[in-house]
């Protein structure tokens, strides 16, 4: 801990005053507007569940901040349970929908930044299919074999989601009524993205990284695969690796592991204030203490069946 506490210092005081500010006020941003959405989501779906913007924002910031220094996205898991315990009516079936909802535009964004990152790398489709040339049938009956598996994976899934589909449904009501879903959603969460994007430009430039909108793409797409592929709190090991690789030759390699480590650093720290601050404003700081011990201890326990 006293490592950690050093690092945060050296860190928060090689950053103007100025540019901390803005990065954090960004990062506050964010989530506020991440939570509005939530709030949005919940709300068309369970009318009568009492939903109100305070306390979506109290679990869904605290599920950040238990995501910061709790493994295996423990806070996330206690922020869908804080959302049953806390809305009249709902279900768990019904809250994996509304999250499948909630993640469609950053999904999409996903997808693009993915996309946008295949076309332009030099030789993306400069692709070689020579043993499918050389053995037409093994290729036909590899390609039909692939296609049976899926199918009969595919009914297996089917059948077993097929009693769960109506509760899921219940949650992503707001998907159904477009023109609220553009505006309560997508709108917000687009405005969400672009303070996401104001966090990595202010952090770059303060670490002496070039600011572009390809380079902010860069650092965009390089965090959210190490957030998927990381388990531990905050994935810096995994988003320093990757923001090497797609900024390599932008800066030097030494400001790019200070600028991920930093930003890293920052923001999940203030996550972590932020987010537990709001939580122990909705449930209480004894109750957010009790969930942060329940939490730390939960992986010993083992997988259940």
């Amino acid at each position: 801990m006293g490592d950690w506490l050093q690092q945060l210092w050296d860190t928060l005081t090689s950053v103007s005053v100025p540019l901390l500010a803005l990065g954090i006020a960004f990062q506050t941003v964010q989530t506020c507007l991440v939570a509005l959405a939530w709030r949005n989501i919940l709300r068309a779906s369970y009318p009568e569940g009492g939903v109100s913007y305070r306390q979506v924002l109290g679990h869904y910031a605290g599920g950040n901040g238990l995501n910061a220094i709790l493994p295996a996205s423990a806070g996330t898991v206690a922020m869908l349970g804080l959302f049953r315990t806390s809305i009249r009516g709902s279900t768990v079936a019904g809250l994996v929908g509304a999250t499948l909802v909630q993640n469609i535009f950053f999904a999409i964004m996903g997808g693009i930044v993915y996309l946008w990152l295949f076309l332009g790398a030099a030789g993306s489709f400069d692709v070689k299919f020579g043993w499918f040339a050389d053995n037409p049938a093994a290729a036909l009956v590899a390609v039909a074999v692939g296609g049976v598996l899926i199918a009969a994976v595919s009914r297996i899934l089917w059948a077993r989601l097929r009693r769960r589909w109506q509760e899921a449904k219940e949650g992503g009501v707001i998907v159904t009524m477009p023109r609220r879903f553009l505006v309560e959603v997508v709108g917000v969460e687009a405005a969400s993205y672009a303070a996401r994007m104001g966090v990595n430009a202010t952090f770059m430039y303060a670490y002496d990284i070039p600011v572009s909108l390809t380079n902010v793409f860069l650092i965009v797409a390089a965090a959210s695969i190490s957030a998927t592929v990381a388990i531990a709190p905050g994935a810096l090991g995994a988003q320093t690796a990757l923001a090497s690789v797609v900024l390599k030759g932008v800066a030097p390699a030494s400001a790019i592991s200070a600028y991920t480590i930093g930003q890293g650093v920052i923001t999940t720290a203030w996550n972590a204030l932020f987010g537990l601050t709001m939580l122990a404003r909705t449930i209480g700081w004894a109750a957010t203490k009790q969930l942060m011990h329940r939490n730390e201890k939960a992986p010993a326990k083992g997988p259940s069946l």
